[in-house]
């Protein structure tokens, strides 16, 4: 399907942004809705500032007409949701659930939605595939699995045909380092300036890296694709919570040694995905290795200093 219009929620964000960028290319009128002012503005692109949980956001859909909806906007922060499970579940449930039902009334062809590797829980050894049954530890697992319920639904009942990305970890150019998930973004701003990152637990943590420029071509392949599913979003490939610090450390040439917080457990111990069915589904696989993507990462976040 070739894609005319499409919206992007939470298109000012790292992920969005990519993929914004990347439909722009391909000569999509793209409209952004996002309750932050965008850092990473794509002058092509439509820019509308808008809480997708207030009211309105009806009318934002019906003025596009999108025939693809991205659906990006969410509360990213898994250990923050455990801690706050109902504003979590307000800002991923509740909106997510107002983004479905606006893409509905706009008569949207097919929404592609940001789910997460941290629906699987503690479910199997690695690597994960789809058949496997999701056992989520967290609000923000919970959240993004009713997303993919949602649609489900929505598929079912109204004739809405979905994608839905179980993603693992990205990182890339224009990841905020300040937050608290981002590993790779985390160690490199702090490494730039001088200072110590955490590493939590023991360090041996297992994770799968993908960069962001796969996963908008993940995306954007997705919505222009006459499929429909769950699909998993990964390498296959795991790398420790140390083993990535020291990758990082030696780019930069830092001498800046980590601190441990051992007592931060993380929820699950290693997570790797295989993403089999994407590529005989989809026609897509990851192209970007950990080493040439680290290398444009940290050039990217040294040229901001």
């Amino acid at each position: 399907m070739q894609i005319t219009r499409a919206i992007v929620t939470g298109g000012s964000g790292f992920i969005g942004s990519h993929i914004v960028d990347l439909l722009v290319e391909r000569g999509v009128d793209v409209t952004v809705v996002d309750k932050a002012e965008p850092k990473y503005r794509n002058d092509k692109a439509k820019y509308v500032i808008h809480d997708i949980r207030h009211d309105g956001l009806n009318e934002i859909f019906a003025t596009a007409q999108p025939e693809v909806v991205f659906h990006m906007a969410a509360h990213i922060d898994d250990r923050a949701s455990v801690l706050e499970p109902a504003m979590n579940a307000d800002h991923n449930e509740i909106g997510s659930l107002k983004v479905f039902e606006a893409a509905r009334l706009a008569q949207a062809k097919k929404i592609v939605f940001a789910s997460s590797c941290a629906v699987y829980g503690l479910t199997a050894k690695p690597p994960l595939t789809e058949k496997q049954v999701p056992k989520p530890m967290t609000p923000y697992a919970i959240s993004k699995l009713a997303g993919e319920n949602y649609l489900h639904f929505y598929q079912n009942t109204y004739g809405i045909p979905f994608v839905a990305f179980r993603i693992a970890n990205v990182y890339g150019p224009r990841q905020d380092g300040s937050k608290e998930s981002g590993a790779i973004a985390i160690f490199t701003s702090k490494l730039i300036a001088g200072q110590a990152p955490f590493i939590n637990d023991d360090g041996n943590t297992l994770r799968d890296y993908i960069h962001v420029s796969d996963v908008a071509n993940a995306f954007v392949t997705a919505g222009e694709s006459e499929v429909s599913g769950v699909f998993n979003c990964g390498t296959k490939i795991g790398t420790t919570t140390r083993a990535l610090f020291e990758l990082i450390s030696s780019e930069l040439g830092s001498n800046v040694q980590p601190i441990a917080r051992p007592e931060v457990k993380d929820a699950v111990k290693a997570v790797t995905l295989r993403s089999t069915k994407a590529k005989k589904e989809l026609g897509w696989k990851p192209k970007m290795r950990l080493a040439r993507g680290l290398k444009q990462t940290l050039k990217w976040y040294k040229a901001k200093v």
